[in-house]
């Protein structure tokens, strides 16, 4: 079981892979943690922001990766493109991870990345 503080940090250390990330969101085994760079403009609401970590961003991963174990290799991330900015899902080893970048910030990058620190924190 992967530890409050482990989340925490993980989020940390992903959030200081760029100053283009403006958002960090890391759950693990049901544990989450969020943070959010100061001074943004055109940000979310942290309580929307929550919801969509525990319901949508699951959901989105389920529905994705049971189209893509059918025959495509299965799932390793989804971008969303809101009105503001982009966001990275990673699916990893019992939970996700989400970034929000601006758009022009080629958020793929950032996927092996997150999916090394995530993987750390469950060990």
């Amino acid at each position: 079981m992967t530890s409050d503080i482990q989340i925490r940090n993980t989020v940390d250390a992903i959030l200081e892979l760029s100053l283009d990330i403006r958002y960090v969101a890391v759950r693990l085994d049901g544990n989450l943690a969020m943070k959010q760079r100061d001074g943004l403009s055109d940000a979310s609401a942290s309580e929307s922001d929550h919801y969509e970590e525990i319901l949508v961003n699951p959901t989105l991963l389920t529905l994705a990766a049971a189209r893509g174990n059918i025959d495509c290799g299965g799932l390793k991330f989804l971008v969303v493109g809101y009105g503001n900015f982009q966001q990275l899902v990673v699916s990893v080893p019992n939970g996700h991870a989400s970034v929000c970048v601006p758009y022009g910030v080629e958020c793929t990058s950032f996927v092996s990345a997150i999916y090394r620190l995530c993987c750390a924190a469950s060990t």
